[in-house]
């Protein structure tokens, strides 16, 4: 039941994840504002909060860690895997690694983790006043 519950709470992380696997896959993608320069660093920043965001909400269900040590767990994570990322299209046709798309995915991802961080510090605050 236990390992059950666990997987449920990276469910969401992890097809977030494939997810982004599968699009960076791609030997192309549409941008959102093909005329705006470097408009994908915007696109990276937004997904890779997503993922911020899925990711401590996956360890904070599924581990004790005190939320700043589940926040620095959760953005290495997410840091970890937009690098990995990033890898990954070096083998992809029309594709590059690019640092600051890692950069991007790292910045995004430490503004999820610290909305969620913040959110789930004042609920934890109303509940007990």
């Amino acid at each position: 039941m236990m390992a059950r519950r666990k997987f449920l709470a990276w469910l969401p992380a992890i097809l977030w994840a494939a997810t982004l696997f599968f699009l960076s896959a791609q030997s192309s993608l549409p941008t959102i504002a093909p005329t705006v320069p470097d408009f994908d660093k915007v696109e990276h920043f937004g997904v890779y909060g997503l993922l911020g965001i899925l990711v401590i909400n996956a360890v904070r269900r599924s581990t004790t860690l005190a939320l700043p040590k589940a926040a620095l767990v959760a953005v290495l994570i997410t840091s970890a895997y937009g690098a990995s990322d990033e890898f990954h299209q070096r083998f992809v046709p029309n594709r590059s690694c690019d640092v600051w798309d890692w950069t991007a995915d790292t910045i995004g991802g430490i503004l999820g983790v610290v909305v969620f961080a913040a959110y789930e510090s004042r609920r934890s605050q109303k509940t007990n006043r």
